[in-house]
Order: C-alpha cells, then sequence, then structure tokens
C-alpha cells in the first residue's frame, strides 16, 4: 500500500516537472533573440607573435639572463661550501663545524634575499613593458568585436576540460587571432 503511494506520488511530481519544463521552454523560444556572432582568439598566441610583445619579451629575457648568469656564481659557491661541510665535516671540531654551518646558513639566506628581490624587479620590470602591449591588445578586441558585430569573442588558448576558462570546442574558423594581432602591431607601429 504504502509503495503504491510512494509510487504514484513520484508519477505526480513527475509529470509536474514535465508539463513545467515545456511551459517555460515555449515562451522562451517564441521570444529567442537571434544568434550573435562569436569569435575566439588566443591570447598566447598573439603575444607569441606580435613585435612589440616580441621586443619586450627580449628585454626580459636579457634581464632574466643577466640575473641567472649573477646568481650561478653564487649557487656554484654555496654548492662548494655544502660539499665542503659534508666532505670534511667529520674532521673538523664540533666548534669549526658549527660556525661554517651558520656561515653557509647565512649565504643561504642572503641568496634567497638577493632571488626574491631580483624576482620583483623582474616583475615591475614586465608591468612597465607589458601592461601597455595588454591595454592596447584589450582596446583591439574590444575594437574588432565591435566594428565586426561580434556578440562574444572567448580566450582559445588551450580547449578541453585542462582549460580553466570553460571552452571545451571550437571550431578553427572561429579563431581571429590574426586580424587581432596585425590591428594590435598596427596600433603599436604608432
Amino acid at each position: 500500500m504504502k509503495i503504491k503511494f510512494i509510487s504514484g506520488l513520484l508519477c505526480v511530481c513527475v509529470a509536474l516537472c514535465a508539463t513545467s519544463v515545456l511551459a517555460l521552454a515555449a515562451p522562451a523560444s517564441a521570444s529567442a533573440p537571434e544568434k550573435g556572432k562569436i569569435a575566439t582568439i588566443s591570447i598566447q598566441k598573439i603575444l607569441g607573435s606580435s613585435k612589440a610583445a616580441l621586443d619586450a619579451q627580449k628585454v626580459l629575457q636579457a634581464e632574466v639572463d643577466k640575473f641567472q648568469a649573477k646568481f650561478k656564481v653564487e649557487e656554484d659557491a654555496l654548492a662548494a661550501m655544502k660539499s665542503e661541510i659534508e666532505k670534511k665535516g667529520s674532521a673538523w671540531s664540533e666548534e669549526i663545524r658549527a660556525e661554517k654551518e651558520r656561515e653557509y646558513q647565512k649565504r643561504l639566506r642572503d641568496y634567497g634575499l638577493k632571488t626574491e628581490d631580483a624576482k620583483l624587479e623582474i616583475q615591475q620590470l614586465e608591468k612597465k613593458h607589458m601592461e601597455p602591449i595588454l591595454k592596447h591588445l584589450n582596446d583591439v578586441i574590444a575594437y574588432i568585436g565591435k566594428k565586426n558585430g561580434y556578440s562574444l569573442i572567448l580566450e582559445n588558448t588551450m580547449k578541453g576540460l585542462r582549460n580553466r576558462s570553460g571552452l571545451l570546442y571550437s571550431d578553427d574558423t572561429l579563431d581571429i587571432g590574426d586580424l587581432v594581432q596585425k590591428e594590435l602591431d598596427i596600433r603599436l607601429k604608432k
């Protein structure tokens, strides 16, 4: 008896849900707006081939290379110091070993501070060089979107489930990256 009542109640609920969905869907489809134009671009690809972005990346890479060369000398010195402590530490007195380990730890902390300072300097340099390019890129995307009547332009660097923006698939014919890159390069030459 109880099972018949529950199954009957379930059928009524399913019927009500189905009619509600159909009732909501009917007016929406009758007044649905016309589909707009959609395009995709790969910001990564544009920045990887834009002349201005490549020039900025060369400046940044030169600075990174300079820091890496500078820190390589310190890394080698720290590695040699650690190796010496490990090899000769058992032959040293407790006092000498403790002194060498303190000196190593101090130099390691100094090295860490220097690398953090270098990272901040690189970030500031990147901001200085890349922010104007990204602002122009944003303006170009908006300009092309309005000019060509696009309702939506989506980022398409990575497709599929690994993508964090939610774009799982797009037809390659929707890509307007070349158009955006050309306009960006024209604007950045001025």
